[in-house]
């Protein structure tokens, strides 16, 4: 039979047979017999492991500088905070979390196995499946947020080129959100990432590399052009004043550090399917230190730019693109917004890459691990995660990307808190790797397959801040003080999860 022949005979099964789309049985080395897995579940073999600090370093200078870092801490100025304040924010922020990352990326990096399969060691088989269901979502969801701001970044080299169109017909009501030039550009943006997408991360050196050299270039000249656009004023800017004093200047820091955590309680849980590949754990231990800087850096870059900025047109700039559109009045500044929106669109194409479209990949494949590997995973991420979403209703105003960074970190700052307390707290850092993989091993607990102490753990973090989710979204609806413990949602949530896994959790026989 030929190729062709091969390949029509192909097709036809998969159009015609379920059976066709069953990935090859593989046996696994830990999972027992008659339980279903694939490479991209099983414990990474030692050859893989090849991970060190210095590729942590650099995945998170290549994950953190990009233009939602910048258009984060640039929306802490929008609700009142001075740009220091916005800074100090990050800080914080960024250091509490990354007490997370560290402590489930050496979990990662002890068991060589997925965040999906280290789960179940916390919550049971069952019970697993809604800690990898939620950070799926979150992570589709952030996949096409970054997707549509890369989608400005198109519509932006799109008017240097050819000015005109900006005054692209628009053919979408008010109500939409958006306009007919921003969803084109969206869709052309997403048409030239899918394939980087579905291209082994390994493969695209070039492209992190160039990420990694042009946006924080870019980030550097943005600070410079507007402290040198804000001239005489930008002493008097980088000297303000605080303009919010007593409980609102406490809710609206307290708020910007929820939100900054909550920005990346997706990794917090994420982080394990990196580092699996690791060669140490002490590697991975590092990112304590790694995470805040690459986070610092970004914040100093956009709070300085949008406070410069604020003095020079009256409003709070708080987007990288929204500081190139002014750019445009002539061939310089046309051909200087060109290059910017393509660095930060490179940005937001490899932080797609690294921090969505491979995790939510690695859950799917987890939940059907007899039909989905980490290649079809993606393609969902490419499609559900792209046009199941509305991002532009999330990045219509600061107050909007606020308010939905600090939701969902309701629920996945206790998901990643659980399983650090007790893997390290609880069962003293054991967990056996073949029971993770034995549906009816130690670790399915009971008939359901469910730790109901870790279920009592995440009710009593996550029933205190929905109220103020609530609120956060539909601020006609009034709960009194409820909003203050909202305000630090991602360190209550996490704290109670832990002080709950101190008092309820019971340790197993050790493996």
């Amino acid at each position: 039979m030929s190729r062709i022949q091969r390949t029509k005979a192909s097709i036809k099964a998969h159009c015609t047979s379920l059976s066709a789309w069953e990935l090859p049985k593989r046996e696994s080395s830990v999972a027992p017999a008659g339980v279903w897995t694939n490479e991209d579940m099983d414990p990474v073999p030692s050859h893989l492991q090849t991970w060190t600090s210095v590729t942590f370093l650099l995945y998170w200078c290549s994950d953190l500088i990009n233009a939602g870092s910048w258009s984060q801490v640039s929306s802490f100025v929008a609700i009142g905070l001075t740009w220091w304040e916005s800074v100090l924010a990050v800080l914080l922020g960024s250091f509490l979390i990354s007490i997370l990352i560290a402590c489930n990326g050496i979990i990662g990096a002890r068991l060589h196995t997925p965040f999906a399969i280290s789960a179940r060691g916390a919550y049971g088989t069952n019970l697993s499946k809604f800690a990898v269901v939620s950070r799926m979502v979150i992570a589709w969801f952030w996949f096409s947020i970054n997707t549509y701001q890369g989608g400005t970044g198109v519509k932006l080299m799109l008017i240097a080129i050819w000015p005109s169109f900006r005054h692209f017909k628009n053919h979408l009501p008010e109500s939409s959100g958006t306009d007919s030039s921003s969803m084109l550009c969206f869709f052309l943006f997403w048409l030239m990432q899918a394939p980087f997408t579905l291209i082994n991360p390994r493969k695209l050196r070039p492209l992190f590399l160039l990420k990694a050299i042009s946006v924080p270039v870019t980030a550097i000249a943005m600070m410079a052009w507007s402290i040198h656009a804000a001239g005489d004023q930008a002493s008097a800017v980088l000297k303000a004043s605080p303009t919010l004093s007593g409980l609102p200047a406490w809710y609206a820091f307290m708020t910007a550090v929820t939100s900054c955590m909550g920005t990346w309680t997706t990794m917090a849980t994420s982080i394990g399917d990196f580092s699996r590949y690791s060669k140490k754990p002490s590697s991975a231990a590092l990112q304590v230190v790694f995470f805040p800087f690459m986070f610092f850096t970004c914040a100093l870059f956009g709070a300085i730019a949008s406070n410069m900025m604020l003095a020079v047109t009256g409003e709070v700039l708080w987007q990288p693109f929204d500081i190139i559109d002014t750019w445009e009045g002539s061939k310089g500044g046309r051909a200087a917004a060109f290059f910017a929106s393509f660095a930060w669109a490179i940005g937001n194409l490899g932080t797609n890459i690294t921090a969505n479209s491979i995790s939510s990949a690695n859950d799917f494949c987890t939940l059907f691990p007899r039909w989905v590997n980490i290649f079809r995973g993606q393609l969902f991420a490419i499609f559900i995660g792209t046009w199941a979403f509305a991002p532009w209703k999330v990045l219509g105003s600061a107050g909007s990307f606020i308010s939905f960074m600090g939701a969902y970190s309701i629920v996945l700052g206790p998901l990643a808190a659980v399983l650090s307390s007790d893997f390290f707290l609880v069962k003293k850092g054991r967990y056996s790797v073949p029971a993770l993989y034995d549906p009816n091993g130690i670790y399915r607990y009971n008939s359901w397959g469910v730790n109901w102490r870790a279920m009592a753990a995440l009710v009593v973090s996550i029933s205190p801040n929905m109220p103020g989710m609530i609120n956060a979204l539909d601020s006609s609806i009034h709960i009194g003080g409820a909003r203050y413990i909202y305000a630090v949602a991602t360190i209550f949530g996490s704290h109670r999860c832990h002080s709950h896994s101190l008092g309820t959790l019971r340790p197993l026989p050790s493996p």
